[in-house]
């Protein structure tokens, strides 16, 4: 296997998936809000969600939505608005209403990655710029994807570690409902910013 490709590809990997974008985000909330001990189910699903794009990005699903514009739009658009829904949810958590006492489910989070423009966008640029045309491409599909699943798991976690901090450390509720809405509202940007893409 070529590592000089690999190890690009994995330092991509790396920065793209410790970044702020939707899962890690709804896991800062989720940590913020309520703990991330009572959200692993909710975990559980985003690592799996994600883990379906990054097979089906290893398979070409990604370049194909590049390829078809329309499509992609359509995905983007229905995206956005579930990341909205999930994102006033993740804010109303923190304001200590109804759904504080109600952790997001494991389908709320295996439906984040699948319809999250970031995914992809990234899943694109795994499976075609870090891959060494002269090499067996299903080695070097297994290596990329398995580093995507790992660093997945350990950003989501981090990130939800980080919200689980905050909510030690902030003891005020008007601060926790600003603390809450600023991360629902960053995770939407994300969103909003892969329509430029």
């Amino acid at each position: 296997m070529p590592l000089e490709p690999l190890a690009l590809g994995s330092v991509f990997i790396a920065t793209m998936s410790l970044t702020p974008g939707p899962a890690n985000l709804s896991c800062l909330s989720v940590g913020a809000s309520m703990g991330i001990a009572r959200a692993l189910p909710y975990l559980a699903g985003i690592w799996l969600g994600g883990a379906v794009v990054i097979g089906a990005g290893a398979m070409g699903l990604g370049a194909l939505l590049a390829s078809a514009p329309l499509l992609f739009l359509v995905m983007k658009v229905a995206g956005f608005f579930y990341i909205c829904w999930l994102a006033w949810r993740l804010a109303r958590a923190g304001f200590g209403g109804a759904e504080h006492d109600a952790p997001p489910s494991f389908w709320a989070g295996l439906l984040l990655h699948p319809v999250n423009p970031k995914a992809y966008v990234q899943n694109v640029m795994v499976f075609t710029a870090f891959i060494a045309p002269a090499a067996p491409y299903v080695p070097q599909a297994i290596w990329l994807g398995g580093i995507s699943l790992l660093l997945m798991v350990i950003a989501t976690t981090l990130w939800g570690l980080g919200g689980e901090a905050v909510r030690n450390f902030i003891r005020n509720a008007r601060s926790m409902r600003v603390f809450a809405g600023s991360a629902s509202t960053l995770m939407v940007a994300s969103v909003a910013a892969a329509f430029a893409f």
